[in-house]
């Protein structure tokens, strides 16, 4: 599995890469199917921290954070937000499996757990 979409303004043990680091306002052929894909992953963590948007003159609570699978890819549930708002960068790899591939509500219980301890560990 690997990470995706992480913001270390929010997560700076899971990622390095800073919110203006990403490229914004991406023109994607279909945002609309990325964004459903991003709000359709399978929950594998939870936490109590609330985010604040990192868009400039935007304060809106974005809400708590949460992390997604679709037993490939772990995303935090913010990537979503910043799709829809910045259209921010995503890696062409991902962009293309989420085009070729349905999130499936079957997951392994082993994929789950290898998600979460992938989000333990910090990698």
């Amino acid at each position: 599995m690997e990470l995706v979409g992480i913001i270390s303004e929010y997560s700076p043990e899971l990622s390095k890469k800073k919110y203006g680091d990403f490229k914004i306002e991406v023109e994607y052929d279909n945002k609309k199917e990325i964004f459903n894909y991003l709000s359709n992953g399978i929950p594998v963590a939870v936490t109590m921290q609330i985010v604040y948007s990192l868009i400039k003159d935007d304060s809106n609570i974005i809400g708590g954070i949460s992390y997604l699978t679709d037993g490939y890819w772990i995303w935090p549930n913010y990537l979503n937000y910043y799709v829809d708002k910045a259209s921010i960068e995503l890696p062409e790899r991902f962009v293309d499996f989420i085009f070729k591939n349905k999130i499936s509500e079957l997951i392994s219980e082993e994929q789950k757990r290898e998600a979460i301890n992938l989000l333990k560990s910090g990698k």
